[in-house]
């Protein structure tokens, strides 16, 4: 089951809207700085981070709750950036998957539960709790919802869901755990990532003759995850096979007169363990790509977003294909710190 994406919205330090942040991404700009957060030397740590100016205030009810501070920065990335989708997602409460951030001592479990019914509070967005889930994997998570959306319409090709993520690192607890994992890049760590922060949210309807929203939507062809025991914090070897075994499971959904991809939209966020993931991946699944592939890696404008980074990395992709920017097929790719690590598949709807 193919899922037309009817409209996407991203917000992230490279602007609001995904086609002002994929404008940002074709030009180079780097949207990153100095923060006012500190490493243990005392150094600022660069951070692709959204202005404050650019982020609407929590609803009152929200704002005097007791939600950790982490989920409040969530709701207010969250919120705006899917009150503006709502209006091309129809008519009545939505069904939304969304990719959150993994469990950690300054993210609980317990809040997100409640966190779709949280956004339910920002003007012009309903969401349906029956039906609606959340995701909380890490950077791979969008994509695992993707896949989970795609099921969805497979059973009910007349519902629309919404695939999103969001996270932000703008949080003293996982600044702190990363910094004495020497992971944020610095002038004393080459091999480490820019943190950053965003959200992004696509409407997918079920690929149906005669049902375009745009003069050439782009479709999620098919989309697959995987379990890599050899991820960052496990106690297998780590030899880098877990983003490969989930495009062979792509494979196994695509259909066989499939372009080749010319373009990647890659979870890259400049560590080399993403980096060995791609390449295994590339050598493995060689005879997938265009000989002359063009490889993206967004995290270079805006850092890395975390769990948000399949949902944006998506929205590039399929801004890109319906606007003639990028040809054949486009493939989106995310991993998280620990075992998930999933993908998708864009092209353009034939007419």
């Amino acid at each position: 089951m193919s899922a037309v994406i009817c409209a996407s919205n991203v917000l992230c330090a490279g602007g609001r809207g995904t086609e002002q942040v994929w404008a940002t991404v074709r030009s180079g700009m780097a949207c990153i700085g100095n923060s006012n957060v500190c490493d243990q030397n005392f150094d600022s740590i660069h951070m692709g981070l959204v202005p404050e100016k650019e982020l609407e205030p929590l609803p009152s009810s929200l704002a005097s709750s007791a939600l950790p501070s982490g989920a409040k920065r969530l709701l207010r990335l969250a919120g705006p950036t899917l009150a503006h989708l709502s209006a091309a997602a129809g008519t009545g409460p939505l069904t939304v998957f969304l990719g959150l951030p993994m469990p950690s001592d300054s993210l609980a479990a317990p809040w997100m539960d409640d966190f779709l019914m949280c956004l339910n509070q920002f003007e012009g967005v309903k969401i349906a709790a029956a039906g609606s889930r959340v995701f909380p994997f890490g950077r791979a998570a969008a994509l695992v919802a993707m896949e989970a959306a795609l099921d969805r319409l497979r059973e009910d090709p007349l519902a629309t869901v919404i695939v999103g993520g969001v996270d932000s690192f703008l949080d003293m607890r996982r600044i702190a755990d990363l910094d004495a994992e020497r992971r944020i890049l610095g002038p004393r760590v080459m091999d480490g990532f820019i943190p950053g922060e965003g959200a992004a949210f696509l409407a997918l309807k079920a690929d149906e003759p005669g049902t375009s929203a745009t003069p050439t939507p782009a479709l999620i062809v098919g989309a697959a995850s995987s379990d890599d025991a050899g991820h960052r914090y496990g106690s297998s070897p780590n030899l880098g096979v877990g983003l490969a075994d989930a495009i062979e499971g792509l494979r196994t959904k695509l259909p066989p007169d499939t372009r080749p991809i010319a373009t990647t939209f890659a979870g890259i966020n400049g560590e080399s363990f993403d980096s060995k993931l791609w390449g295994v991946a590339r050598l493995r699944h060689g005879d997938l790509f265009a000989s002359n592939m063009v490889l993206q890696h967004p995290v270079d404008c805006f850092g890395d977003t975390g769990a948000a980074a399949g949902a944006i990395l998506a929205a590039l992709a399929g801004h890109a294909l319906s606007n003639g920017e990028r040809d054949g097929s486009a493939l989106v790719w995310a991993a998280s710190d620990h075992t998930t690590r999933s993908c998708a598949l864009l092209s353009l709807k034939e007419n």
